[in-house]
C-alpha cells in the first residue's frame, strides 16, 4: 500500500503538475519507505526505482542519452554523516582532506536537459520517468535568460538544470489567475511545471520562468573538467545562471556549518528550496562511487525542516496488500497543509501506532515531509478525550475475514489466505501488470478492480484470455471499441518478457526488482531456476548452498523462494503462464573481461579499495560475487585477515588473488 500510494503522488506531482500533498510529506513517506526495505528485508520490500512519472501522451517523448537519475534524500544531520562515512569507506580514504564536498541549495523547480548541437539549442526534455523526457523544446525556447548558442561547443552536450519560478513572479501570477478566475497554483514549482507542460506555447512566454544550471548528461568530446565546482564555472562562462550560495567543505563540522547558514538565508531568499545537495566534487571519485539504483552514490540531498499543522484523526481504516499485510490508513479532518488538502496518511504497522500511541480522535501534528504524502509527527496528548480507547488492529482480515497472524520478531500483521483473499488477489494482479513487470498499458488498479468484480480476471493467466469477454466488456462505462483493442494489444505485446521482469511480476515475498535482477543474473534461464529451486528443499542438497551462496540472497529469501514455487495452486498457474508467454532468459556477459561469469568471494580487509567497490567493479565486468567458497567458486580475492576462507580455497584448489593482483588486473581495464 505504501509503495502504491508513492506512485500516485509520483504521478501527481510530476505528471499532472497538481500534488494532493506537500513537498516534505512525500519525502517522509519515501523515508518511511526505505526504512522498512532495510528494516524488515523479508517483508517483500522492494527500494525504489521509479524517477519522476511516464512522460504525458500530448508530448512527443524522447529517450535521455543518459538517464536522469533522482538523488537519495537524508531528514537528519546523522544522514549526512553516514553517506560522508559511507563515501570514504567505499574510497578507502582514512583523512577529511581526502574528500571534498560541494554544497549547494536545491532549487524546488522542474527539472531540464537542454540538448546543444555545434553550440545550438536544438531540443529540450523534462525528465519524465527518468528514461524518456518529454520534447517541450518550444515552451524552453520562450525563456530568454536560456542561452540559444554556447562558444566553442562540443559537437553534442547535454546541460541540465532547473526550471523555476521566482516567489514576486509566482505571487503576481496567482493574482492574475484569481482574476480571471483560473486555477491558482499551490507553489511556484508547481507553477514552473505547469508551464513549460503547456501544449499552447503562448501561455508559456506569458509567465516569467527561470533556469539554473548545475550539471551536465551526455557530451561528445571530453571536457578537460575535474570536478563539480570547475564545472560550474565552466557553465558560468557560458552564459548559464549556476546555484548561488555554493560552498566546498571537507567533513560534517563545516556541513554543520553551511546548513545553519542557509536555513538563516532560506526565507530571504527570492526562490523556494526545498533541502540542499552535497555532491563528492571530485568526478573521479564520482565514478569510482557510481550509482545504486535509482541514484548516484556520490550525491545526497538534504532535507531542511518541515511544518507542523494540527488535525484530528477521525476513524482508522485498515487495507490489504499483495503479500497480506495489513497497513493501518488514518483518516484526518481534512486539513490545508503549504496549499494542498490532506485527508490521510498511512500508519505503516501496529507497532508504530502502539509507539505513538494514536487512537482515533486524537488530536495530531501532521509534519510537512515532502509534497506528496503526510506523516503524523506526533500525538497531542493534552488534547485527548477522556475514555478514549487504544487502538487494536483486527484478528480477522477485513477483506477475506481470515484470521490474521503477526510473527514475533515481526512489525507487520497479515492474512495467511493468499489469493483466497480479494484484496490480495487484485493487488497482485495490480503488479503482475505494473510498469516494472508485464506493464500493460490500460490495465490499471481501476480496470483489474472492475474485471476482478465482473469475474473476467481472477488469476494471472486470465489476463491474457481478456479478449473473449470482449461483447460484455464494450458494454461497461469507459470502454469503447478503440479503447478495447489498444488493451487487447497491450496485453499482446506483453506476452514476451525478460527472465527479471517475469520472476518479479509473481509478487514472491521478498523478491523486489533487485533480488530478480541477481537471480536471473545467476541462473540465466527460468527453467533452471525452478529445477535448482525444486532441488533445494533439501537444504543439504548443492543447490540450496548454491542459492545462499549468491550475494544478497540468504536464507530467508531463498525459504521463501521454494516454499513460493513449492505451492501447488503457484506452479499450477505458472505452468499456464508459460505455456502463453514467451521469457526472454539472461543472455551470459559475452565480453572480454578477465572476471565475465566467474564466480568470485572477497575477504579480508583491502588497503587500496573497500570491498564494496571491488564487488561494484565485479559485476560491472560480468562477475557473479558469492559469499561462500564452494566448489563452484572460481577466485578468491583477499585482503589482510582473510580468516579461514584462503585455508578453504586452498584446500579446493580454488585460484587465489591477492589485492595487488586485482588491482593490475584493473590496471589493464580486465
Amino acid at each position: 500500500m505504501l509503495i502504491k500510494n508513492i506512485k500516485l503522488h509520483d504521478k501527481l506531482y510530476h505528471h499532472e503538475d497538481n500534488p494532493f500533498i506537500t513537498d516534505d510529506e512525500y519525502d517522509k513517506i519515501c523515508l518511511k519507505y526505505d526504512e522498512l526495505v532495510n528494516l524488515y528485508p523479508d517483508l517483500g520490500f522492494t527500494p525504489r526505482k521509479q524517477i519522476g512519472f511516464k512522460p504525458k501522451r500530448q508530448f512527443s517523448k524522447l529517450k535521455h542519452q543518459k538517464p536522469m537519475l533522482s538523488l537519495n534524500n537524508g531528514f537528519s544531520l546523522d544522514d549526512i554523516e553516514n553517506f560522508i562515512s559511507k563515501s570514504k569507506k567505499f574510497l578507502s580514504l582514512k583523512s577529511d582532506d581526502d574528500l571534498e564536498f560541494v554544497c549547494e541549495p536545491k532549487i524546488d523547480g522542474l527539472s531540464i536537459s537542454l540538448i546543444y548541437e555545434n553550440g545550438q539549442l536544438k531540443s529540450a526534455l523534462t525528465r519524465g520517468d527518468g528514461i524518456f523526457g518529454e520534447l517541450v523544446t518550444e515552451n524552453i525556447l520562450t525563456i530568454k535568460k536560456i542561452p540559444k548558442s554556447i562558444k566553442n561547443p562540443p559537437k553534442f552536450i547535454e546541460i541540465r538544470g532547473e526550471i523555476f519560478m521566482f516567489k514576486n513572479d509566482f505571487n503576481n501570477l496567482n493574482l492574475k489567475q484569481i482574476e480571471n478566475r483560473l486555477k491558482v497554483f499551490s507553489n511556484p514549482r508547481n507553477a514552473a511545471a505547469g508551464s513549460i507542460r503547456q501544449k499552447n506555447v503562448a501561455i508559456t512566454k506569458e509567465r516569467k520562468l527561470n533556469f539554473v544550471a548545475y550539471t551536465i548528461g551526455d557530451v561528445s568530446d571530453e571536457l578537460k573538467i575535474k570536478s563539480q565546482s570547475e564545472l560550474l564555472k565552466f557553465l558560468k562562462s557560458w552564459n548559464f545562471k549556476i546555484p548561488e550560495n555554493v560552498n566546498c567543505i571537507k567533513n560534517i563540522f563545516e556541513i554543520k556549518q553551511y546548513y545553519q547558514m542557509m536555513l538563516n538565508k532560506r526565507n530571504n531568499l527570492n526562490f523556494e528550496i526545498d533541502g540542499l545537495v552535497y555532491k563528492v566534487n571530485s568526478f573521479e571519485f564520482q565514478k569510482r562511487l557510481g550509482f545504486i539504483s535509482r541514484a548516484p552514490r556520490w550525491a545526497i540531498a538534504h532535507k531542511l525542516p518541515s511544518n507542523l499543522v494540527e488535525t484530528i484523526i477521525e476513524n482508522i481504516d485498515v487495507q490489504v496488500g499483495r503479500t497480506g499485510a495489513l497497513t493501518p490508513v488514518a483518516r484526518l479532518r481534512k486539513t490545508n497543509v503549504g496549499g494542498v488538502f490532506v485527508s490521510n496518511v498511512s500508519l505503516h504497522n501496529e507497532d508504530e501506532i502502539e509507539r505513538k500511541d494514536i487512537r482515533i480522535g486524537d488530536s495530531v501534528l501532521i509534519e510537512r515531509a515532502g509534497d506528496v504524502i503526510p506523516h503524523i509527527k506526533k500525538v497531542i496528548i493534552e488534547k485527548r478525550k477522556l475514555g478514549s480507547l487504544k487502538y487494536q488492529m483486527p484478528d480477522y482480515c477485513p477483506s477475506c475475514n481470515t484470521k490474521t497472524f503477526k510473527k514475533e520478531n515481526e512489525a507487520v500483521r497479515r492474512c495467511i489466505n493468499g489469493v483466497n483473499c480479494q484484496s490480495q488477489a487484485i493487488e497482485k494482479l495490480i503488479h503482475f501488470c505494473s510498469k516494472n513487470a508485464f506493464d500493460i498499458d490500460g490495465l490499471g488498479e481501476r480496470q483489474i478492480k472492475l474485471f476482478y468484480k465482473q469475474n473476467f480476471i481472477k488469476k494471472f493467466s486470465d489476463i491474457f484470455f481478456l479478449n473473449s469477454f470482449k461483447s460484455k466488456l464494450i458494454k461497461l462505462d469507459g470502454f469503447g471499441e478503440l479503447s478495447l483493442e489498444n488493451l487487447f494489444k497491450s496485453i499482446e505485446n506483453s506476452k514476451s518478457i525478460s527472465f527479471e521482469k517475469f520472476l518479479f511480476s509473481l509478487g514472491i515475498k521478498q523478491v523486489g526488482e533487485s533480488t530478480a535482477k541477481l537471480l536471473a543474473e545467476n541462473y540465466i534461464d527460468f527453467e533452471n531456476l525452478k529445477s535448482e529451486l525444486a532441488k533445494a528443499i533439501n537444504k543439504n542438497s548443492n543447490s540450496y548452498l548454491n542459492l545462499i551462496n549468491i550475494d544478497q540472497i540468504g536464507e530467508s529469501i531463498v525459504d521463501d523462494l521454494i516454499s513460493f514455487f513449492e505451492n501447488q495452486s503457484n506452479s499450477n498457474e505458472i505452468t499456464k503462464l508459460l505455456d502463453i508467454i514467451k521469457i526472454q532468459n539472461k543472455k551470459d556477459k559475452k565480453n572480454n573481461s578477465f572476471f565475465s561469469n566467474k564466480k568470485i568471494v572477497v575477504t579480508g580487509t583491502l588497503k587500496s579499495l573497500s570491498r564494496e567497490e571491488v564487488k561494484s567493479i565485479l559485476i560491472k565486468n560480468g562477475a557473479k560475487v558469492i559469499s561462500q567458497i564452494s566448489n563452484n567458486t572460481d577466485y578468491l580475492i583477499y585482503g589482510e585477515k582473510p580468516g579461514k576462507k584462503i585455508s578453504l580455497a586452498k584446500e579446493k584448489k580454488i585460484q587465489i588473488l591477492t589485492e595487488n593482483d586485482f588491482i593490475n588486473l584493473i590496471e589493464k581495464k580486465l
